[in-house]
């Protein structure tokens, strides 16, 4: 019974997320090439090791290597001999020449060392969180926030990749020519015109006073990216998901020689041939690679948190997370209740254009303008109207603002339906009915631009300027 017992004190004494002996082979190969220390910097830290002693030699070694001297037991004993074990692996080092592995085992030795790191720091991380949910000051969306972070470091393996040389990227470059280029468009003409191809880290924001379309643009933008096989995820923080879903069938309805209005949607009172058309809308979006978050009050760690999820659970379907858009931008949460309009849009902008680049994604935000805009005789909005903060304008890659001169010219409608002013004024109105302009003030990509399109209030959609003139399979763009 005694040797059991021993046994099972010896098993209980075992970190199954360590691995000691790897980390002092690691080393004796490292000792054995120098040529290995360099690489093996941009992969792993002296805390990366579980053993003290063994992290305080490979930063040693890393500190020898960057000044170019020879790196061997000899050379390293004078920093570490506060280790009581260091005579020890002194001579397991010493020895590196005979006992030295393949270069294939030594990457295997790298690569378990990180991984048990990183499942240390996971095990560490949600002990945290188990400490904090004990806590009634803690609310579960910091908790949830705090369990991400703890577990994003193992989903994400794509780190490792973040510099090369300039004529490694040139290769890259020379390499891409011919092939399909990857970024999001809508099948919109006059959106795909003026903004391009949206690359992987892009931010674009696209804003417009109240009554310009925003969100009837960006839905029908996500409708067109989504039916051109682009994931989406689209963040309502202003109206639910029931209303954008609601504008999405409407908007799906539309073509040329039928509609069925948003407001028998909106209703709930479509019956006979818009029913059929509703259902079918339905069964076009089952299809569609949308996803629509409502959830109020969004930080950027919550936003982030999901499009990690999202990007995650898409991953494993083997599919890849392209767009994702912000209606609107404003209304996300600052990180501390205490600031101000100012630096919360800041950070905000700022948290926006890091994330696109982090996940390699495009990230398609609106944003209010300010009511200067109202003031000026041409209500066209420019480059320096966004609220709150010049930063979204320095951060965007694209502006892209919405006009829409119908708007303003109903609202001078003369009172007198007979007088000599209103036959001017409905010329004027035929003039542009229907039409929205999409102005792009800046494009660090490519150039300036405008271009036409046209807006339909009853359905709430958009469509580009080729709407009329396609052919029939181009009706939604």
């Amino acid at each position: 019974m005694t040797a059991v017992a021993d046994q099972f004190e010896r098993a209980e004494s075992i970190n199954p997320l360590a691995n000691p002996e790897a980390e002092v082979r690691f080393l004796s190969d490292l000792i054995a090439d120098n040529r290995l220390i360099d690489p093996a910097a941009d992969r792993l830290r002296p805390v990366d090791f579980s053993v003290p002693m063994h992290g305080a030699v490979f930063g040693v070694m890393l500190q020898q290597a960057a000044a170019r001297t020879n790196v061997d037991a000899v050379t390293i004993a004078p920093f570490v001999t506060e280790f009581e074990d260091w005579p020890k692996l002194s001579r397991t080092l010493s020895a590196a020449d005979l006992n030295a592995g393949s270069t294939k085992q030594t990457k295997a030795y790298l690569e378990q060392i990180v991984e048990l790191s990183q499942r240390r720091r996971m095990v560490l991380g949600l002990n945290e969180v188990i400490r904090s949910a004990k806590s009634p000051d803690i609310s579960p969306d910091e908790l949830v926030v705090q369990a991400d972070e703890a577990v994003a470091e193992m989903a994400d393996q794509t780190a490792g990749d973040e510099q090369a040389s300039a004529g490694e990227y040139a290769q890259r470059v020379i390499d891409s020519f011919g092939k399909p280029i990857v970024g999001v468009r809508s099948g919109i003409n006059s959106i795909d015109k003026v903004v391009g191809i949206l690359r992987p880290s892009w931010i674009i924001v696209a804003g417009g006073r109240p009554g310009m379309g925003k969100t009837a643009m960006v839905s029908s933008y996500a409708i067109g990216a989504a039916l051109l096989g682009h994931s989406t995820l689209f963040f309502s923080l202003e109206m639910s998901a029931d209303q954008i879903t609601r504008r999405m069938l409407s908007d799906l309805c539309h073509s040329r020689d039928f509609s069925v209005p948003y407001e028998q949607i909106r209703d709930g009172t479509v019956k006979g041939r818009n029913l059929e058309a509703v259902i079918a809308a339905k069964n076009r979006l089952d299809q569609l690679p949308i996803e629509i978050c409502d959830r109020g009050g969004l930080t950027l760690a919550m936003l982030g948190r999901r499009v990690r999820r999202h990007k995650r659970r898409l991953s494993a379907q083997g599919k890849r997370l392209e767009l994702v858009i912000i209606d609107y931008l404003q209304l996300m949460q600052p990180s501390r209740s205490s600031m101000s309009p100012y630096e919360s849009a800041t950070e905000i902008s700022k948290g926006l254009k890091a994330l696109a680049k982090a996940e390699n994604l495009t990230v398609f935000a609106l944003a209010q303008l300010n009511r200067d805009v109202e003031k000026r005789p041409d209500k066209r909005p420019a480059q320096g109207d966004l609220r709150d903060s010049g930063q979204i304008e320095q951060d965007a890659d694209v502006l892209l603002f919405l006009y829409r001169e119908e708007y303003y010219l109903n609202r001078k409608k003369p009172a007198d339906e007979f007088g000599p002013k209103f036959e001017d004024w409905r010329n004027d109105m035929e003039a542009v009915r229907g039409k929205i302009e999409f102005l792009v003030p800046k494009h660090r990509h490519g150039p300036d631009g405008q271009a036409l399109g046209f807006f339909f209030g009853e359905t709430v959609c958009i469509r580009g300027s080729d709407f009329y003139s396609a052919g029939e399979e181009q009706d939604y763009g």
